[in-house]
């Protein structure tokens, strides 16, 4: 054997152990569908609506909003850290020393049109890490009841039903207040409510998403290596478990972000199913309710930082944001839209280029009446020794807060509603923060 060639091999498999992100590859969230080009034409009927965006798989809120100021960041995040302001594929400074990935540049405008803001450190009391259990909490708007069979929209649309049918001796409100495009009945529109649930058509995600090609192909090359004769037995068993190791990981990271999904299409559908929410609203007049639920966000592997999975589904998820909201024309005024994820995601980098499930999360308030311009909730600080370690961002704001917040400030709904669409809750932030009842309707040019 070529020694020279061995530990040459042997150099490059240490390598790409210490740096994993140095040899990572980098695959496409989901194949691109070409989006509508144009909204419907004809105004809609005047109403306040909710459209509620569920990116689901827990986005990372550090990514969206990177702390790039922040030297713990880099340190937490080898690979997938954001280069600064004014550099290539650097992020975007926003007002108030915070900043946006430069993959949701498309929303830029209606920040500082302060029609878009965002509010951080959102989540629940308790830390949940399993997919279906957060998924469960956030639709069901129960954290100490996550089995529950209705939805926070749905119970929604039943108080929306009794606002405009006050009269108790009147037949209960059937009208459709909620549709959703999704491919199975949501949890959140589950309930006593009628709904329009429609299917949002063919889809497919790229097989493999949790493969590493590049990884795979130095395996191929240094197996014969270490299994050939001279090597020490201990070196060579040393490496074959560790190859397991890697493979046993990545097939667990492949199912889970499967299993995120929840069966709902990738945010690449976004801009064109946007344009279908518009034309739902226009067929069912009644409509102040609707829900979009994308998959694509559980990056566990091969995240990236200003390209690769995250990146490109962001982007989606910043065109087809725009697209909804272009598309509801002179409504967009009346309308609030909010963008919302299981859990974010943690601070530390893992040991294939991605981040693991977190706590605290990000919700992105965009519409006509929100106090836009701005990042509400209290930013978290990287420097911590318990955090760094313990690696998930804190919690500092219950989820259901801005939400109730779009229930009373913007729906125009009663107090008594938020008790009853979020039973056992109750609000400890003004709902002024967030909405401001004299907004302007003008889009961002």
């Amino acid at each position: 054997m070529n020694r020279r060639r061995f530990l040459a091999a042997l150099a490059l498999c240490a390598a790409s152990a210490a740096f994993p992100g140095a040899a990572l590859g980098v695959k496409r969230a989901a194949r691109p569908i070409r989006s509508a080009q144009g909204a419907p034409s004809g105004p809609l009927v005047p109403r306040k609506r909710l459209v509620v965006v569920f990116l689901r798989g827990g986005v990372d809120a550090v990514s969206v909003l990177p702390p790039c100021d922040d030297a713990f960041y880099r340190l937490a995040r080898p690979t997938t850290a954001l280069p600064g302001p004014g550099q290539p594929g650097g992020v975007l400074p926003l007002a108030e020393g915070f900043f946006l990935h430069p993959a949701l540049a498309p929303l830029v405008p209606w920040y500082r049109d302060a029609r878009l803001a965002f509010v951080q450190g959102l989540g629940t009391a308790a830390v949940i890490r399993d997919h279906d259990v957060a998924r469960r909490v956030a639709e069901t708007g129960l954290p100490d009841r996550p089995n529950a069979a209705d939805g926070w929209l749905n119970r929604l649309a039943l108080e929306i039903g009794r606002q405009q049918a006050p009269d108790k001796g009147k037949k209960p409100d059937r009208t459709v207040q909620a549709v959703a495009l999704a491919s199975k009945s949501p949890l959140i529109l589950a309930g006593k409510a009628p709904v329009s649930v429609l299917p949002p058509g063919r889809f497919a995600y790229p097989p493999g998403e949790a493969s590493l090609p590049e990884i795979a192909a130095l395996e191929t090359t240094l197996a014969p290596l270490y299994a050939a004769k001279g090597v020490p037995a201990g070196l060579s068993r040393s490496y074959r478990e560790a190859v397991s190791w890697r493979r046993g990981r990545l097939a667990e990271y492949e199912r889970e972000m499967v299993a995120s999904r929840n069966g709902d299409p990738p945010v690449s559908r976004f801009p064109d199913l946007a344009v279908r929410l518009v034309e739902e609203f226009r067929r069912l007049p009644g409509a102040s309710l609707g829900f979009l639920p994308f998959g694509g966000f559980d990056t566990h592997v091969a995240q990236g930082a200003a390209t690769g999975r995250l990146s490109e589904a962001l982007s989606h998820a910043a065109t087809g944001l725009c697209a909804l909201a272009n598309g509801l024309g002179p409504a967009f005024a009346d309308t609030v839209i909010v963008v919302v994820s299981e859990f974010g995601r943690g601070l530390l980098e893992n040991a294939v280029g991605g981040t693991d499930n977190g706590h605290g999360g990000l919700a992105w308030l965009l519409g006509g009446a929100v106090a836009g311009g701005r990042v509400h909730g209290q930013t978290p600080s990287l420097a911590g020794r318990r955090l760094y370690r313990e690696r998930p961002l804190p919690v500092t704001m219950d989820f259901r807060e801005p939400l109730a917040a779009v229930i009373t400030a913007h729906l125009g709904l009663p107090a008594e509603a938020v008790s009853r669409v979020f039973p056992g809750f109750e609000p400890r932030t003004s709902p002024q923060p967030f909405f401001t009842p004299d907004a302007g309707s003008s889009a961002p040019g």
